[in-house]
């Protein structure tokens, strides 16, 4: 399974050798975990342009995902910690559906893997309602001033404003602003949708296509590789773009 990282030589900590790594706890990861990663790891890294490339990012990740300590990454080899970094990237790399995920960039619309079913606390109306996709394209309506109330919140949140198109609460704080739905709504997709809401909120609004609920046969499924969010649990949406 690709969410197993095995190592060549294995790797001893605190008097146990391990051969391999389970990652499959990606796949309860949320938005709002990479939100969380993103703030502990402090705004000296919020500058730079790639945070998910970086090894600190990688370490939290596992955390996350493994419920070890940091300190077991901390003390692992080079060779090793990489290979871990190399799962996380891909675990929420979507270029393998690269065209499919253009299509929904430029008609605004974000068509999700598995039927998402909403279970926050800022809207109860649409709590325990399920959806397939959501439009975004009011977001290409938002002016500056909606802007800088983004980034107010994401100081209130803890996080410097800057590089903004890459902070995750600032893309959901933008989403939200667009489409009326809660912050929560968007923090809790799962992790393999994370980057394609990022991309969807900085994606070229200039187009005249715009985006609109779909049903649920509109786009085939967008895979997100070994940590793909697995809807089959879930109710089945019951009407276009998703709400029961």
């Amino acid at each position: 399974m690709e969410n197993i990282v095995k190592f060549d030589k294995p790797y001893k900590f605190e008097g146990k050798e391990y051969d391999s790594l389970d990652l499959s706890g990606m796949e309860k990861m949320t938005v709002q975990d990479l939100i969380d990663i993103q703030k502990n790891i402090g705004n000296e890294l919020a500058a730079m342009s790639v945070m998910e490339m970086t090894t600190s990012f990688a370490q939290e990740m596992a955390v996350k995902a493994t419920g070890k300590p940091v300190e077991f990454f901390k003390l692992m080899p080079r060779g090793k910690i990489k290979k871990v970094q190399a799962a996380v990237v891909k675990g929420m790399d979507n270029s393998e559906n690269a065209d499919e995920v253009k299509k929904q960039l430029e008609s605004h619309t974000l068509k999700f893997a598995a039927p998402y079913t909403y279970e926050g606390s800022e809207k109860a109306e649409l709590k325990g309602k399920t959806f397939d996709s959501i439009d975004l394209s009011g977001v290409g309506e938002l002016n500056t001033m909606s802007e800088s109330m983004a980034e107010n919140r994401m100081a209130a949140g803890g996080f410097a404003p800057v590089n903004t198109h890459r902070n995750y609460l600032y893309c959901c704080i933008i989403a939200s602003m667009g489409t009326g739905y809660p912050v929560d709504f968007f923090a809790g997709l799962p992790l393999c949708e994370a980057v394609k809401l990022r991309d969807a909120v900085n994606s070229d609004f200039s187009s005249k296509r715009r985006g609109k609920r779909t049903s649920e046969s509109s786009y085939p499924a967008i895979h997100c590789h070994a940590f793909q969010h697995d809807g089959s649990a879930a109710p089945a949406p019951a009407g276009a773009g998703g709400s029961v």
